[in-house]
């Protein structure tokens, strides 16, 4: 039997695939960065910093769009933690990726309309969109001014201690985005998660909506 995943709007969709196109950019483009050779090719580092940047600015707006579409839509109230969440929640959800899923365990909080996240999907979300996210746009946006950055802190140039943050942020964010894309083939099929985010509806829901209620039959006398 098939899962109900709710419905995600059209908003949602678009901002989820653009931000994920967005970092991807930002990922490889920061690693080209990061690990150009001194003195090689200059157009391809001026490409790779171009790119960078420009999906950088992007970025940030889609993170104002995120916020704004959650507050505006009600969608932010998926991400609030119930009682329970942090801590029978998070050692049943654990379970069940660690042993459950193998065996075919049912899921512990299984999604819906009202609930589309479990206990460690809000975790995770709240981090990585509450606390990694924003030092990461900052930082990102520090480098675009390294002037006005502070010329040492404890006898370390600021420039440096920023580029750094900026990289481990993107790298703990990278991980994050590894590990989504695991979760996300864990549906009732391997691409089920991937088709409800680009259609929006899971197929029980669907059929739930196509289906108009049966009429009831009276008998006649």
């Amino acid at each position: 039997m098939s899962r109900d995943y709710g419905t995600y709007p059209v908003w949602l969709r678009c901002w989820h695939w653009g931000n994920a196109l967005l970092f991807v950019a930002q990922l490889v483009t920061g690693l080209s960065l990061h690990y150009a050779t001194p003195g090689g090719p200059h157009a391809g580092f001026r490409a790779a910093m171009l790119v960078h940047n420009t999906a950088g600015i992007l970025l940030t707006a889609f993170y104002g769009w995120f916020l704004f579409g959650n507050v505006r839509y009600g969608n932010g109230r998926f991400y609030l933690l119930a009682p329970g969440d942090l801590t029978r929640g998070l050692l049943l959800q654990a379970r069940y990726y660690l042993f459950g899923i193998f065996r075919g365990d049912p899921h512990p909080f299984p999604h819906n309309a009202e609930r589309k996240f479990n206990p460690m999907q809000k975790m995770s979300y709240l981090v990585v969109m509450g606390l990694l996210f924003p030092p990461l746009i900052v930082s990102g946006w520090a480098l675009f001014f390294p002037a006005r950055l502070p010329a040492s802190v404890f006898g370390i140039p600021g420039v440096a201690i920023c580029a750094l943050a900026h990289t481990y942020l993107g790298f703990c964010l990278s991980l994050f985005m590894l590990t989504h894309m695991y979760l996300a083939t864990t549906g009732d099929t391997v691409g089920e998660l991937f088709r409800v985010m680009l259609v929006g509806a899971s197929h029980s829901h669907e059929a739930t909506q196509a289906t108009p209620p049966t009429a009831e039959v009276r008998p006649t006398s």
